[in-house]
C-alpha cells in the first residue's frame, strides 16, 4: 500500500517536471516575453515539485525479528502454537509499520527467558516475547479447550494481543505520547482497539486475550493479590477488554450480557467507553500515521487483509 501511494505521488511529480521541461525547450525559439512566461512556468513547476515532495510519506523505521532456540521444542506438543503465534505476530508487525511511522528501529525477539514474560526495553527498543509465556498460554488454554487446533488458535490470539500491548509501550516511549492514567491500561486499550478495528478475526483474538485474564484469575484464586502492581488485576483486565469488544459491536456481542459474562451495569456504559477510548487513541496517533487522512483506529482503515 505504501509503495503504491509513493509511486502515484512520484508519477505526478514526474509529469509536472516534464511539463516544465517542455516550457523550457519552447522558450529557445520564442521572444523575450515567452522566456519570461517560461521562467514563471519553471518557478511554478519547482513550487509544485516541492509541494508534492512534502506529501510523500516518510519511510517508517524497521521492525526486525530475531528467533532464538526453543530448547523444549522437541518434546512439547504446543510447538505448533508457538510457530503459528510467531507467524501471526510477524504478519501484524509488517502491516503495522507500513501504516504508522515507527519512532525508531525496533527488534522483536522470541527467546527463552527462564520464565513466562513479555516486555519492552526503552534502552534497546527491543520487544521480547518469552517462549515460556507462549507455552504457558497453551497449557492454560488446555484447561478448557480439548482440541489442539482450538488451543493453538487461542494461543495465537493472546500472543498477538500481548505483542500489540508491548508495541503500545514502544510508541508511548518513542513519541512521548501524553497518556492520562496508567501506561499499562493504555497499552491494553491500544491492543484491544487495533484488534477489534482493523484485523480479520481480531474480535476473536481480543476475546482470547480476555479469556486468558479470566483463566489466570481463576488459577490464582486464593493467592494474595499485589495491588502495587502497575498492571490492573486480571479480573479488571478481563472486564475492560470485553467491555471494549461489546461497546464496539453491541448487537453482535449481546450474548455476553445475556449469559452474565459482562454485567448489565457495566455494559450500559460500554458503547460510550469504546467511543471515548477510540477517539483518544485516534488523536494520539494522528500525527504519526503514514496516511494522515485515514483515522488510525476506525474499522478496517489499517487494512489488514492477509491470513495468518
Amino acid at each position: 500500500m505504501t509503495k503504491f501511494v509513493s509511486r502515484s505521488i512520484l508519477m505526478r511529480t514526474f509529469i509536472v517536471a516534464a511539463v516544465a521541461l517542455c516550457f523550457l525547450v519552447v522558450t529557445d525559439t520564442r521572444s523575450d516575453r515567452s522566456e519570461i512566461g517560461a521562467a514563471e512556468a519553471h518557478r511554478f513547476a519547482v513550487t509544485a515539485l516541492k509541494r508534492e515532495a512534502g506529501t510523500l510519506p516518510k519511510i517508517s523505521s524497521e521492525m526486525k525479528f530475531r528467533y532464538e532456540e526453543h530448547k523444549s521444542f522437541r518434546n512439547f506438543e504446543g510447538k505448533g502454537a508457538t510457530l503459528v503465534s510467531q507467524r501471526a505476530v510477524h504478519t501484524i508487525a509488517r502491516d503495522l509499520k507500513e501504516r504508522i511511522k515507527l519512532p525508531f528501529e525496533m527488534q522483536v525477539v522470541f527467546k527463552e527467558c527462564g520464565g513466562p514474560d513479555s516486555f519492552y526495553d526503552e534502552d534497546t527498543h527491543h520487544i521480547t516475547i518469552c517462549n515460556e509465556l507462549i507455552d504457558g498460554y497453551y497449557v492454560l488454554f488446555s484447561r478448557t479447550l480439548k482440541e489442539r487446533a482450538a488451543r493453538e488458535e487461542a494461543t495465537k490470539g493472546v500472543t498477538v494481543a500481548m505483542f500489540l500491548h508491548e508495541v503500545a509501550h514502544a510508541l508511548i516511549d518513542g513519541w512521548n505520547l501524553p497518556i492520562t492514567g496508567r501506561d499499562e491500561d493504555a497499552a491494553d486499550q491500544f491492543s484491544t482497539l487495533l484488534l477489534i478495528n482493523g484485523i480479520p478475526d481480531g474480535d476473536v483474538m481480543a476475546l482470547d486475550g480476555a479469556r486468558s485474564f479470566k483463566l489466570l484469575a481463576n488459577f490464582e484464586k486464593g493467592q494474595e493479590k499485589d495491588y502495587s502492581d502497575p498492571h490492573s488485576l486480571d479480573e479488571q483486565r478481563f472486564f475492560n477488554t470485553i467491555c471494549l469488544v461489546y461497546g464496539h459491536r453491541p448487537e453482535q456481542y449481546e450474548y455476553l450480557v445475556r449469559n452474565g459474562t459482562l454485567p448489565a451495569r457495566r455494559a450500559f456504559d460500554c458503547e460510550q467507553e469504546y467511543a471515548r477510548v477510540n477517539k483518544a487513541w485516534q488523536t494520539l496517533l494522528a500525527p504519526h500515521l503514514l496516511f494522515p487522512n485515514s483515522p488510525s483506529l476506525e474499522y478496517n482503515t489499517l487494512g489488514w487483509s492477509r491470513a495468518f
